[in-house]
């Protein structure tokens, strides 16, 4: 499998489902835009994120969210509805993050005011 980062902005509200076993398995996807005006290219990715870190990022992501995911990709072969066989490629996130790039994160730092250093003594 090959390792890919893909950073955009989320498309649609994650969809969160469990399988049989219990395991949670989030699905999302991410649109990675490059370029401006008429070379302006978007590359619509698939996401899937299981266990801990599918329930995490559906805690903390939505449709619009600016992340980076850190993943493998992986083809899979399916039968559509229409009996045509597809392809389909997907991310298997190993790491979710939001990207500050061009906001804040929506938690906020205390920074303790700096105290005044006592004068040092020789030796």
């Amino acid at each position: 499998m090959n390792n890919i980062t893909v950073t955009g902005n989320v498309g649609r509200d994650p969809e969160l489902k469990f399988a049989q076993s219990g395991t949670a398995v989030l699905k999302f996807s991410v649109a990675d835009t490059s370029g401006r005006d008429e070379n302006k290219k978007t590359q619509w990715w698939n996401i899937v994120c299981f266990g801990d870190l599918g329930e995490n990022v559906a805690a903390s992501i939505s449709k619009g969210t600016r992340v980076q995911v850190i993943g493998k990709v992986q083809k899979e072969k399916y039968t559509g509805n229409d009996g045509i066989e597809k392809e389909r490629v997907e991310v298997l996130a190993d790491d979710v993050g939001i990207s500050l790039r061009w906001q804040p994160a929506g938690t906020s730092v205390t920074r303790e005011t700096p105290q005044e250093l006592a004068p040092e003594e020789p030796f």
